[in-house]
């Protein structure tokens, strides 16, 4: 693994807090916020303004305010055709023209006035690309014609349309097909009749919902990648990204987690994600009983996804607990797959480690972050554990032992991306328990290593001699 930049980190924010990195790339990226205080005050400040950006969508207008706009544009329009016109036949219609538009002013504020202002029908969702034979209620919808709700969408062999939500999610419906949209932007329904259907859904907060409704199935989600198909023979659910929580026509409920798939023609269900408890209830580790290696490592994502979006919450014992199941539910035949769930238990281990700390139990942090340098692990995440051990003994006060872990850390990844940080910390370290022999000694390294860099100014001080 390499490190992530800043910019890097910045730009995936929101993929971050939607629990869309991959294991991999989670790793790089909490590890660089654990060793960047800047970034991580970036963090909490996009983590606390992205629901809000996300409500900040302006409502459409409504039917009365659309019919007014028009008016004022017809008349705009046919104010410059006269302008072309002699005066003299400009003022012989203008004053009936006045008495008119004058006249049906107050009939427009009679109409408000008198009764309330109809409901509006524009609805929470606009399509952004057509291809093929595709209706909209009775008529052929074009790109950025608004979609009100429950107006039908109608869809011939071959045909295709992508609709954009208020609230930014994507839908790409492809027939032959139909569907229509129910609820609001806050609580969205759609319900396909017929046809496959492909969402990419944002985070949604506790509050909202975002339902697909087939004949056999209510597939409910919250920030998530996956694919419904609806047919006279039952309906198929795949899920690419993320969780989805199932109901099946029986009231019971299945998790499907990414990489797995449900089919309600079959008895139980031919999924990887198996359990009757709600999306929210329970823990990660049992969504997989398969004994595939494949399965496990699916297991062992959906647990990861469920740490982090625990932790992401503040809840660090919800987390630790999660991680428990999963070693507790862990089966014989996971010794057997090479290398066992892979980068995904590497990232749950750091995730431990992580817990511990954000829980504030620093020494069994300590020993968990150390519990990862081990052979065959990666070595960038090798680096990345040792030197949050030392950040941690630091602070503690342990300087000798933060000395030590930021040297291993120098060893597990000598071209890593904390390599810099970690000859710091080490150097700072040997000063400061007392070791100036040391102190000088990694100063002179840096220097060679570094000769422009942040703490180039300190090095030269231990060394003896002045900057060049």
């Amino acid at each position: 693994m390499t490190g992530l930049r800043c910019a890097d980190v910045e730009a995936r924010f929101v993929d971050a807090f939607d629990g869309r990195l991959d294991p991999a790339e989670s790793v790089r990226f909490h590890s660089h916020l654990e060793g960047c205080a800047a970034c991580r005050e970036r963090a909490a400040l996009w983590r606390a303004l992205t629901p809000r950006m996300r409500e900040a969508v302006p409502p459409a207008p409504d039917a009365m305010a659309t019919r007014r706009m028009r008016i004022e544009i017809d008349r705009q329009l046919a104010g410059g055709a006269a302008a072309s016109s002699p005066a003299r036949r400009w003022w012989s219609w203008s004053v009936p023209a006045f008495g008119l538009v004058a006249a049906a002013a107050i009939v427009v504020v009679w109409l408000r006035v008198g009764r309330p202002a109809p409901a509006s029908t524009v609805g929470y969702a606009a399509i952004t690309a057509v291809r093929g034979d595709a209706r909209l209620g009775d008529r052929a919808p074009g790109a950025a014609a608004r979609v009100p709700v429950g107006a039908p969408i109608a869809l011939s062999a071959g045909a295709a349309v992508e609709l954009t939500l208020d609230g930014g999610a994507t839908l790409h419906v492809e027939g032959p097909g139909r569907l229509a949209l129910e609820g609001s932007a806050r609580d969205v329904a759609i319900r396909l009749g017929e046809g496959k259907l492909e969402a990419q859904v944002t985070h949604r907060r506790a509050d909202e919902r975002f339902v697909v409704i087939t004949k056999e199935v209510r597939v409910e989600v919250r920030g998530t990648r996956f694919a419904v198909v609806a047919g006279a023979a039952g309906s198929h659910v795949r899920v690419t990204d993320g969780q989805v929580a199932v109901q099946l026509a029986d009231g019971s409920t299945r998790l499907v987690s990414a990489g797995a798939e449900l089919d309600s023609t079959m008895p139980d269900g031919e999924t990887t994600a198996e359990t009757d408890t709600p999306a929210d209830v329970g823990t990660a580790a049992d969504v997989n009983r398969s004994p595939s290696c494949a399965g496990i490592a699916r297991s062992c994502e959906a647990t990861a996804r469920a740490v982090r979006a625990a932790m992401r919450a503040g809840d660090s014992e919800r987390a630790l607990r999660m991680i428990a199941d999963a070693r507790r539910a862990a089966r014989p035949g996971e010794a057997s797959c090479p290398g066992g769930a892979g980068a995904c238990d590497d990232e749950l281990r750091y995730l431990h480690a992580e817990a511990l700390n954000q829980a504030g139990r620093l020494d069994d942090a300590v020993a968990a972050y150390r519990a990862l340098d081990r052979r065959g692990a990666p070595s960038a995440m090798r680096q990345n554990a040792l030197y949050a051990a030392a950040q941690i003994e630091r602070r503690q006060g342990r300087t000798a032992a933060a000395g030590a872990d930021f040297e291993r850390a120098l060893a597990a990844a000598p071209r890593g991306a904390l390599h810099e940080d970690a000859l710091v910390g080490a150097m700072e370290s040997a000063q400061g328990s007392g070791d100036p022999a040391r102190a000088r000694a990694l100063a002179t390294r840096y220097l060679r290593e570094f000769p422009r860099g942040l703490a180039a100014l300190v090095a030269h001080r231990l060394v003896g001699d002045g900057p060049p």
